[in-house]
């Protein structure tokens, strides 16, 4: 059996809307980044939702919540096929075991982790892994080195490392790129679209056809690590044991954050202490330029106990993200009148001008009209 008809034909595994287009529309070379005939999935990518009968595989499809990745770190793919490969990706210096994209919908198809050694391919709705790939770090780059086991039933080398291309930078780095279709379809672009929405779920936008079309990354690979689950967990015995395993404490995550940005979320200051006491650097920037004071500061709960250890420990009170703006602008925008009084308390300068606008505007703006009285 073909691997489309063990994709489509078993009603018990998922049954997709049946309200697409007869017929996708091409894009053509002069009309996208890439400078090649593409097939536009978006009529049915974007507009189809994923259902089971199989109540096992609705539950597998969400079940990822709290899925850090370690029970599947021992899995190995039934298919045993070996494929040397160079692709590479670009990392913050080094990339940590952890989740490098979780389902969270029935039409997300894949999950993927990194144990420090392999990726990590999961198909979602089944909990089973695929394909798993043997990487290497060096020189700020992850190097795919060979890739185990296959996507869809008989493809082809070339197609399992554009698949497994595509995985990585539609899913983990978030980039619109083509999606590779089968050849073999490329009369029928309906069932093309399908084929499509049932590998790639609504992650894919366009697809093509040539099976060796390799795009770039344009982003850096990061992972959500051990490390920063088990800081929004407030486990610090993992915390610990994950430094202690060597695990960068101010790498960032999937989301541009800090361990220490991811810190604030938790109630308790505990796990942000314990990051500071082991070295953690108070004036670590997300990718937007953001140090974690700032975080505190907006936080829609009281952070003020954050706060006021992020500055024992040395925290910049005036340092500004990348579009000018301090810890002072945010809680003076937000309302937090404790906050600000902490901030002014510790040298906060209310005269800092960001894109036109000080503290006392942001303030004036939101008509908080005790910060405006305390900025005054």
């Amino acid at each position: 059996m073909s691997f489309f008809k063990k994709l489509f034909g078993k009603k018990d595994q998922q049954q997709e809307s049946k309200n697409s287009e007869e017929n996708l529309p091409w894009i053509e070379p002069t009309e996208n980044p890439w400078n090649v005939r593409l097939l536009d999935l978006r009529p049915i990518s974007q507009t189809m939702l994923s259902t089971s009968q199989n109540q096992q595989m609705a539950v597998n499809a969400i079940s990822y919540g709290a899925e850090d990745g370690r029970s599947f770190y021992n899995q190995r793919p039934k298919n045993t096929r070996t494929i040397q490969t160079n692709l590479w990706f670009p990392i913050d210096g080094s990339l940590a075991p952890g989740v490098l994209f979780k389902p969270e919908t029935m039409e997300h198809k894949w999950a993927i982790y990194f144990d420090g050694e392999y990726l990590i391919f999961i198909r979602s709705w089944l909990r089973e892994v695929f394909v798993i790939a043997k990487a290497s770090q060096k020189l700020d780059h992850l190097i795919i080195e060979n890739i185990i086991g296959e996507f869809t039933e008989g493809e082809t080398e070339a197609f399992t490392i554009s698949f497994l291309n595509f995985l990585l930078i539609s899913h983990c780095l978030d980039e619109v790129i083509p999606a590779p279709l089968p050849k073999e379809l490329i009369s029928d672009t309906k069932s093309a679209g399908l084929w499509a929405f049932s590998s790639y779920g609504n992650m894919a936008h366009v697809g093509i056809f040539k099976e060796n079309f390799i795009v770039p990354p344009r982003g850096k690979l990061r992972s959500h690590s051990l490390l920063h689950i088990a800081v929004a967990q407030s486990d610090i015995q993992e915390i610990e044991n994950q430094i202690n395993n060597g695990i960068n404490i101010n790498s960032l995550a999937g989301d541009g954050l800090a361990t220490l940005h991811w810190a604030i979320a938790p109630e308790d200051p505990e796990s942000l202490l314990k990051l500071l006491e082991l070295g953690a650097d108070p004036n670590i920037r997300t990718i937007q330029g953001a140090t974690p004071i700032m975080n505190a500061a907006q936080s829609k709960s009281n952070k003020i106990d954050h706060l006021k250890a992020l500055l024992k420990y040395g925290a910049l009170v005036n340092a500004k993200d990348d579009r000018g703006f301090t810890a002072l602008h945010r809680a003076s925008e937000m309302g937090y009148k404790e906050i600000v009084v902490l901030l002014l308390e510790n040298g906060a300068d209310k005269d800092i001008e960001a894109e036109g606008h000080t503290a006392l505007t942001l303030a004036k703006a939101r008509e908080n009209q005790e910060i405006v009285e305390l900025l005054s």
